[in-house]
């Protein structure tokens, strides 16, 4: 430990058993081939540290755990962690990694496929469960009922649920009762944004990584610039350091303070979602070509596509009716708004269409730093 500052080197995020990964050492490696493949603790996420290492050693501590931050804070890296030292000290006990999403398809499949003491059997048989992106599961009531008697087990059977979220359950809308009940019956700790002296540290081993040569007066000004307004995130900091990097090789020249604040002040705008950035996202989520979405075409598939779309781009955007029909082939503005009423009937109806709006919803979230919900 050095000033309050823990690092866990990350070398894979998928482990094998076999795998000798120190993640939680107190020292800050300083390895090269480590890179800048870990995570940085400083005072203010001591609490997450300290919450970690009890679930790691076994200890008494309140299932389940609930680690909930904005965008960029390091949810998913930490979870993946987290198993990756769990198979380094435990490999004879079974632990499991998944994400909402895969947790509502494979809860679907069993559904459908008369499996579902398979799939039930599948996740009460581990010691630790780590569940990524849990709001995923926002608008599937029977996964929700589903997760809520393995969080019974757990707690009868002395077994760890780990979850990730964008914040706590009960301020997520369509969170059942009963499971934000139960979640909110465990222990729940805030991912922060790194305080000064965790920049300090992830500063200098970006520049040192990407080969950014930073005086004093600049290395102070990328630190406390970051602080200003909102705290600067691991990858934001790190999408700074890579663009000082580009425009030093551009321009042959070292960076100044003054360069710095400049390059902040471009990364406070904060791009939003476009029609054609909501198209793009649904036409690659559902494997549809842009083209066909915005022709006169009425196959169902393609129909559904630009359904969801359309209702997408009115709530992401402040579009009206009609520009959203311009790009869509220059449909009239009621045509439009009758397909974003008809997609809005079918969400409420159709399971299928709720998985894809919340899927497309959550690349949009993490695209363009967003916390939207339907």
């Amino acid at each position: 430990m050095a000033n309050g500052i823990f690092a866990i080197p990350i070398k894979h995020l998928e482990p094998a058993a076999s795998e000798q990964l120190n993640l939680f050492d107190e020292a800050t490696s300083s390895s090269p081939q480590d890179g800048l493949e870990q995570f940085i603790f400083g005072q203010e996420n001591a609490p997450v540290r300290q919450a970690l290492e009890c679930v790691l050693a076994q200890q008494t501590i309140a299932s389940p755990l609930v680690l909930y931050g904005a965008t960029g804070t390091g949810k998913s890296v930490l979870s993946h962690t987290l198993l990756a030292q769990w198979f380094r000290r435990f490999p004879e006990q079974k632990a499991l990694h998944t994400t909402g999403t895969d947790f509502a398809r494979m809860h679907a499949r069993a559904v459908y496929t008369h499996s579902i003491n398979e799939f039930r059997q599948r996740f009460l048989g581990v010691r630790l469960l780590v569940i990524d992106d849990l709001q995923i599961l926002k608008t599937r009531s029977s996964a929700q009922q589903m997760l809520c008697n393995i969080i019974d087990h757990y707690q009868a059977n002395d077994c760890m649920l780990v979850v990730c979220l964008p914040t706590l359950p009960t301020h997520i809308t369509d969170f059942d009762d009963r499971l934000s009940s139960r979640l909110m019956g465990g222990l729940q700790i805030e991912l922060k944004p790194p305080g000064k002296d965790a920049r300090s540290v992830i500063v200098d081993q970006l520049a040192l990584e990407h080969g950014v040569e930073l005086d004093e007066p600049t290395r102070d000004s990328l630190v406390l610039a970051a602080n200003k307004e909102k705290p600067k995130t691991f990858p934001q900091l790190r999408q700074t350091l890579i663009r000082m990097r580009s425009e030093t090789d551009l321009c042959s020249g070292p960076y100044s303070a003054s360069d710095v604040r400049a390059l902040l002040d471009q990364q406070r705008q904060t791009p939003t979602p476009d029609i054609k950035g909501i198209a793009t996202a649904v036409s690659k989520h559902l494997n549809i070509r842009l083209n066909d979405m915005k022709s006169s075409g009425r196959r169902q598939y393609v129909v559904r596509a630009r359904g969801i779309a359309i209702y997408l781009c009115r709530q992401f955007t402040s579009s009206s009716f009609g520009d959203i029909g311009r790009y869509f082939g220059k449909r009239d503005h009621s045509t439009i708004m009758h397909a974003f009423k008809r997609l809005d009937t079918l969400r409420q109806q159709d399971a299928s269409i709720r998985q894809a709006l919340d899927e497309v919803i959550e690349k949009l979230n993490k695209k363009y730093q967003l916390n939207k919900s339907l």
